[in-house]
């Protein structure tokens, strides 16, 4: 420890040349290919009108095969894991998981709402190895300000051409259609593609209060496009969660920035909210989407009622007190679905203990989340990052499909493994403090 911070000292002296950032590439493809990269291949298969499947399986493939070398490497490493503990819980619990995974489709499949092969491509391939992959990767919080850029672009993109390509019109037979009043594409449902409009708002707005590289100029130019686009996405999906996540961010922010900070963020708000009228009233006009009345018309407990939340809830806990220790079905076998909230199906699939532990885990993961933002708010992009995605988990997340929660959690796990004063010295090396607001005080 004291041999690195003399090394970003002697990087800091006013003789030495500002740090170059060094990039993993490895790691950066599987970032881009587990966040910003499947809405990418399903606008490029509208683009282009080849068949979706074949090019997810291929880019799954990839990121599945590549999240492996990381995995590799990083047990082959012997740097110090200040997350060490954390890895070794959510290890118990994918045990857990996949042994339920095993008996159920192994034994007991005729209950199961989709093919044997559906659970283990997504739980495993999807959600496991690459959430490995980006935890066994030791990183400073700083160098998480080495991949941002392609992060942002790319999603920036994945949004750009989805905002043109989404359409509200679904077809059910050949010659039937009618408008779900939620635009989509054709392999990126609306919950998915509003997500991607939230992530684009959250990084926009994260990168114009926090990161100085891209303080000025055309860049900023970007962020405020990005930002517009991105609201736009959001709204125009019409879905609930993506907002509710967005939101959570903004109030995460709120709590957890310094003083200074706290009236850019409210501006923020004020400005969304304000915005929120007329962007509804265009869409209602143009694409027959009413966003206003559907994401604001309803109490969270209509809302619930009329998507039938309460009665899947009320079911999976019946199928948790069939086995209230250890868990009663992957799948509520009543309605061969999931509950659409993690944390209800945790302890229906995996029962009292390995429920609990889900839950310890998520609230050290927030805890260590809202520390590493408080210190150190601009590398803070994924901190945000796991608070939407956590939060959309409890809305349409399963413990197998919530591919962008868990790679989430692995960022976490990776971008928190050195002490304050170790990233204080190395800022000053990189010298990316936030614009004309000084150092902050670790």
């Amino acid at each position: 420890m004291n041999s690195g911070l003399t090394q970003y000292r002697m990087a800091a002296s006013p003789g030495a040349q500002r740090a170059k950032p060094k990039v993993d590439y490895i790691y950066l493809a599987v970032l881009l290919m587990s966040f910003p990269g499947y809405p990418l291949v399903a606008a490029f298969s509208t683009i282009t009108g080849l068949p979706n499947t074949p090019l997810s399986i291929a880019l799954r493939g990839l990121n599945f095969g590549l999240a492996l070398v990381l995995i590799l490497a990083g047990i082959a490493s012997r740097r110090e894991r200040s997350s060490g503990l954390l890895l070794v819980a959510l290890g118990v619990f994918w045990l857990a998981y996949t042994a339920r995974l095993y008996f159920d489709t192994l034994y007991d499949p005729a209950f199961l709402g989709n093919a044997i092969s559906y659970y283990w491509v997504w739980a495993i391939g999807g959600s496991l190895v690459p959430m490995l992959g980006l935890a066994m990767k030791t990183s400073r919080p700083e160098q998480a300000d080495d991949y941002f850029r392609w992060l942002y672009l790319a999603t920036f993109a994945a949004c750009f051409l989805s905002m043109f390509l989404a359409t509200g019109t679904v077809g059910t037979e050949p010659g039937m259609e009618y408008e779900s009043g939620r635009m989509r594409l054709e392999a990126l449902n609306p919950i998915a593609l509003g997500h991607l409009g939230a992530m684009l708002v959250e990084l926009s707005a994260w990168a114009l209060l926090f990161h100085r590289p891209w303080s000025r100029g055309s860049r900023r130019l970007l962020l405020l496009a990005g930002l517009a686009i991105g609201c736009y996405v959001l709204l125009a999906a019409n879905s609930r969660g993506p907002v509710l996540a967005v939101l959570a961010c903004f109030l995460f922010l709120l709590c957890f920035v310094s003083f200074r900070y706290k009236f850019a963020v409210m501006a923020f708000l004020v400005v969304g909210a304000l915005a929120i009228v007329p962007l509804s009233l265009y869409l209602q006009e143009t694409q027959n989407i009413n966003a206003f009345s559907r994401l604001f018309g309803q109490s969270l407990e209509q809302h619930a009622q009329q998507s039938s939340r309460v009665d899947l809830f009320g079911s999976a806990f019946e199928v948790f007190l069939t086995n209230p220790w250890l868990g009663g079905a992957l799948e509520d076998p009543s309605t061969r679905s999931y509950p659409h909230n993690v944390i209800v199906e945790a302890y229906m699939a995996l029962g009292l203990f390995f429920g609990s532990l889900f839950v310890i885990v998520l609230i050290a993961l927030c805890y260590r989340t809202a520390v590493l933002f408080r210190r150190f708010p601009q590398y803070g992009w994924p901190s945000l990052l796991f608070i939407q995605y956590l939060v959309g988990a409890q809305f349409s997340g399963s413990l197998y499909g919530s591919t962008f929660m868990w790679c989430a959690i692995g960022l976490i796990l990776s971008f928190g493994t050195s002490s304050a004063a170790l990233v204080g010295e190395a800022a000053r090396a990189r010298s990316v403090y936030p614009p004309r607001l000084g150092r902050p005080t670790w």
